[in-house]
C-alpha cells in the first residue's frame, strides 16, 4: 500500500504544478472569456492567486514621450512644445513617497499613449529611423486614418487632449486663438551593456501625430 501511494504521489505534485501555473497564466492575462468566468464564480481563488501581467513581461525596451503642441491660429510659426511623460516622471520622485496624484496621473497617461501606438500600429509595420520621423508623415497619417472611428483609438485620444486642457493651466498658457496637436515618439533604449554609452544614443522617431484641434475654455 505505502509502494502503491508512493508512486502516484509524484503524479499528483506534477499535476497540482502544472493545473496551477496554468491558472496562473490565464487569471494574469489580459481578460479573455476564462477570466471572466473563474472570477465571476470563484473570487477567492482570485483573490488568492490572481497575478498581474506585468510579472511576466519582458523589460522596457524604448522610451514613449508625449507632446502638446500648441500654435496661434493667426500666426501658425509661432508654437509652443511641452513634454509631459518625463515631467510626469519627475514630479513623482519630487513629491515621493506621497505622490499618489502622480502616480494615478501617470498610469493613466501612459496607459492611453500605449493604448493609442498599439491600434494604430499592432498589424502595421512602425516607422523607423529611415522612415518617416518628419512632421506630417503621410505614412503615419495613413496608420492613424484607418483606426480613426475605432471607439477605443477615440476615447484614449480623448483623454490625452483632456489632460492637454489641465497642462496648459498648469504652465499658464494663454489659450485665447489657439490650437492645440498631439506627437507621440518612441526613443530605442540601449541595451543593459550599452546602458553607460553616450555615443550610441538612439533617434527619437514620431509614431503618433494628430491633427491640430481647437482649444476648449
Amino acid at each position: 500500500m505505502k509502494n502503491a501511494f508512493s508512486k502516484i504521489l509524484p503524479f499528483f505534485f506534477i499535476t497540482g504544478f502544472i493545473l496551477y501555473w496554468i491558472s496562473i497564466f490565464i487569471l494574469a492575462m489580459p481578460p479573455n472569456v476564462v477570466k471572466g468566468f473563474i472570477t465571476d464564480r470563484a473570487p477567492r481563488y482570485t483573490s488568492l492567486f490572481g497575478n498581474s501581467w506585468n510579472f511576466f513581461a519582458p523589460p522596457y525596451t524604448y522610451y514613449n514621450r508625449l507632446y502638446y503642441i500648441i500654435r496661434e491660429k493667426a500666426h501658425p510659426n509661432k508654437v509652443d512644445t511641452i513634454e509631459v511623460i518625463e515631467n510626469i516622471s519627475k514630479q513623482k520622485q519630487h513629491n515621493a513617497p506621497f505622490n499618489q496624484k502622480e502616480n494615478i496621473i501617470d498610469h493613466l497617461i501612459n496607459h492611453d499613449v500605449g493604448m493609442i501606438i498599439y491600434i494604430v500600429w499592432n498589424d502595421k509595420k512602425r516607422p523607423s529611423e529611415s522612415e518617416p520621423g518628419t512632421t506630417d508623415s503621410t505614412y503615419i497619417a495613413n496608420a492613424i486614418a484607418a483606426v480613426a472611428e475605432n471607439s477605443n483609438y477615440l476615447n484614449s485620444k480623448a483623454t490625452l487632449f483632456s489632460y492637454g486642457n489641465v497642462v496648459l493651466k498648469e504652465n499658464k498658457i494663454d489659450t485665447a486663438g489657439k490650437e492645440i496637436k498631439i506627437v507621440i515618439t518612441q526613443t530605442k533604449i540601449n541595451p543593459f551593456k550599452n546602458m553607460s554609452d553616450t555615443t550610441s544614443l538612439q533617434k527619437e522617431i514620431i509614431f503618433i501625430e494628430t491633427s491640430y484641434n481647437p482649444i476648449k475654455r
